[in-house]
């Protein structure tokens, strides 16, 4: 009798099953074996393992974030705008929490700190960072972010952000903040967006430290800040820049002071959750509940240990140039919105 040369062929049932199965050993293969790397001699980075996560939705297009953002309305200065915490929920059991770390804030002890606790949390914590002072840093920040850092989260795990030093441009890049936690959050966990900030002025006088080593003098370190150079880059960079432009020009754009420090309120309040000003204990508070971390201080990091002195004139110059720049009146209208109690005095 002839060979019955007909085959049986798998179901399209099995084959989607057995496509998946494949799909995802690979990706997992491929998720343990990445070595998060950075070019920052801070960095504290873990290789783990972890489990596939299939997206909840499709990402929306970066080009069609970018004009949802130039279409929204300007956001007033209101307490009822500002991101918070739904406490009831907490801890999360899974996230990011992307720290944008402003220069001479405290940063480098709250990102010494995180380190520390990726330490003590086990395998499925980890840190990334990837700064410098080149020009096309950014893209690839962005691009690992978007491709890497916000995808396939374990259901346990949490992943630190460190943003410093040229990586992210919150002014001209807003739209990736939507994107990103878009993606994370359709996974079921929590993108949580901080910064630490201070005083203006006492910032201000904080970074003149930085005029030791090239032996410049107050002149020369605070002309990026007189009124005709406003397209510079300057020695140092003021909070409300830094929070605007990053470490590019502080004023590229000739707007106003005081659309400055609404374009400036107007990040804060769209995209962080936590903001502090100089209070490093409740920000370690806060993150512990967010996370159910250990409880762990936050330590001093990248102390300062010479003398500033200066005159009476060269203080009043570094107080007038921060004012014009419009820093006193952003930290002002900070305090006011984001400091329970600040104006109780006047009741």
């Amino acid at each position: 009798m002839p060979r019955n040369t007909k085959r049986k062929y798998p179901s399209f049932a099995m084959w989607t099953l057995l496509s998946f199965t494949c799909f995802r050993i690979y990706v997992g293969l491929h998720l343990s074996s990445k070595s998060y790397t950075t070019d920052n001699v801070e960095t504290t980075s873990k290789d783990f393992y972890t489990e596939f996560v299939w997206p909840r939705k499709e990402r929306t297009p970066i080009n069609k974030l970018k004009q949802q953002v130039a279409n929204k309305p300007k956001l007033k200065p209101l307490l009822s705008n500002l991101r918070s915490v739904d406490e009831s929920n907490l801890p999360y059991k899974c996230g990011v929490i992307f720290f944008y770390h402003i220069a001479c804030t405290g940063g480098s002890s709250i990102n010494h700190w995180f380190g520390q606790q990726v330490k003590r949390n086990g395998p499925e914590t980890s840190y990334w960072t990837k700064w410098g002072r080149k020009e096309k840093m950014e893209a690839n920040f962005i691009n690992i972010m978007s491709n890497n850092r916000t995808q396939n989260i374990g259901p346990n795990e949490w992943r630190f952000v460190h943003a410093h030093g040229m990586s992210y441009f919150p002014n001209a890049s807003e739209a990736y903040l939507y994107q990103w936690r878009e993606e994370v959050e359709s996974q079921g966990c929590a993108f949580v967006v901080t910064t630490m900030l201070r005083d203006a002025i006492g910032h201000t006088i904080s970074q003149t430290k930085g005029m030791i080593k090239p032996n410049l003098t107050l002149d020369e370190f605070m002309s990026h800040l007189e009124p005709e150079n406003y397209n510079q880059k300057g020695v140092f960079v003021t909070q409300l820049d830094y929070l605007l432009y990053n470490m590019g020009p502080r004023n590229e754009y000739n707007v106003t002071r005081e659309e400055k420090v609404r374009r400036a309120v107007e990040l804060l309040q769209r995209h962080f959750d936590v903001l502090l000003l100089s209070d490093y204990d409740r920000f370690a508070d806060i993150i512990h509940k967010i996370t159910g971390w250990t409880p762990l201080k936050i330590k001093p990091a990248n102390v300062f240990g010479g003398d500033l002195n200066y005159s009476y004139a060269e203080l009043q110059k570094i107080k007038d140039l921060t004012e014009a720049n419009g820093d006193v009146a952003f930290i002002d209208a900070v305090r006011h919105l984001y400091t329970p109690g600040y104006l109780d005095y006047l009741l």
